[in-house]
């Protein structure tokens, strides 16, 4: 299976594509209303869609677009991925989503780690 059949097929690889997709778009304010639709309100307590936005836009404006480079690990609910920058040809980093197991399985945790470069 490809990386993005496998993407496709888990709920949590559908969140990591839509909110790349806003991302890469540069949308910050599509991408703040996807963070505030789209996490749970666990996640949100913890850290605001407006403050998550933010840091999403610091992120573009150092290293550019996200592309996703290999699927690391997959299920339907969780989904490990390692992306390359646009920017940063060198620098790796690794995106991991969990989702609820509950439609609309919204982002429990999304962790985004620069792992090389």
């Amino acid at each position: 299976m490809n990386d993005r059949r496998a993407l496709l097929t888990s709920s949590a690889g559908m969140r990591l594509i839509a909110q790349t997709t806003l991302y890469n778009n540069g949308d910050m304010a599509r991408l703040r209303s996807f963070i505030a639709e789209h996490y749970t309100p666990t996640s949100l307590e913890a850290e605001s869609a407006v403050r998550r936005a933010q840091a999403w836009q610091i992120v573009r404006e150092q290293i550019g677009r996200l592309r996703v480079r290999q699927v690391i690990g997959f299920d339907k609910l969780h989904v490990i991925v390692l992306m390359q920058a646009e920017r940063e040809l060198d620098a790796l980093f690794l995106n991991e989503v969990y989702v609820e197991e509950e439609y609309p399985h919204k982002i429990a945790v999304y962790v985004h780690q620069r792992i090389g470069g």
